[in-house]
């Protein structure tokens, strides 16, 4: 339970800062994809049901903060978490730069399902070269943070089962 507890804030904690303070970095109108990189973390790490909902109920929560079509994030991050669940049957994944890899393909598997989605409900102009840039600034820069990330919720996951041993 306090594992859950702490991945909850953790979700949290990613919506606020990634709706908030990440906007004010100096990388342009790019921020970096933390909830991806959860989502990615949850798939290698805690590949169960919880996390596949969670997943999805974090992906809902992007929605509701910053879409205007509820459901596309979800179903990406969704699609994310699947793909990465799937791959880490197959491959050994432990290494930070595996890691960073497999976040940055799972960035462009979002992407890619996002703009499948928008270009079915909605048609825009131009919309695709944009959109391929914004893609790959993003997947680049997840990657890169995936490391940092990865570690901190690990240390965060030792210190809850220290405080519990039972979990």
């Amino acid at each position: 339970m306090r594992l859950f507890l702490f991945y909850f804030f953790v979700g949290i904690c990613i919506l606020l800062l990634q709706s908030t303070l990440l906007h004010l970095l100096p990388f342009g109108p790019v921020v970096p994809d933390l909830a991806l990189v959860l989502c990615v973390y949850l798939g290698l790490y805690h590949p169960t049901m919880g996390a596949a909902v969670g997943c999805f109920l974090l992906g809902y929560s992007v929605d509701v903060m910053s879409s205007r079509l509820l459901g596309v994030n979800a179903f990406a991050m969704t699609l994310v978490f699947l793909a990465v669940y799937c791959s880490s049957r197959a491959i050994w994944l432990q290494n930070p730069l595996v890691s960073s890899l497999v976040v940055l393909l799972a960035a462009v598997i979002k992407g890619a399902a996002l703009v499948l989605v928008w270009a079915i409900f909605l048609s825009l102009d131009g919309f695709w070269i944009g959109a391929a840039r914004y893609i790959m600034s993003e997947a680049l820069l997840a990657a890169v943070l995936a490391p940092l990330v990865f570690a901190l919720l690990r240390r965060g996951e030792t210190y809850v089962r220290k405080i519990n041993p039972g979990v």
